[in-house]
């Protein structure tokens, strides 16, 4: 059957390939869906990492306080 969903080719080390097969065999997919859903989480993982480092660096340079005051929530 053919897939709408882009193809891709990567070599991977075989350590790596005994831990995709292991792994998929495990969860019962096949290894290409093991290897999709993998890097669709690592690349979840570096935008949080890469949002989270620009979140921190904004935080502390020219950090602006608002007075607590009863003005402000009456």
């Amino acid at each position: 059957m053919a897939t709408l969903n882009p193809r891709i080719n990567i070599t991977v080390s075989p350590e790596i390939a005994a831990v995709l097969n292991t792994a998929a065999k495990k969860d019962r997919m096949s290894v290409s869906k093991m290897a999709a859903g993998l890097l669709a989480w690592a690349i979840e993982e570096n935008e949080d990492l890469y949002f989270s480092k620009i979140a921190d660096k904004a935080e502390r340079s020219n950090p602006k306080w608002v007075p607590d005051s009863d003005k402000i929530w009456k």
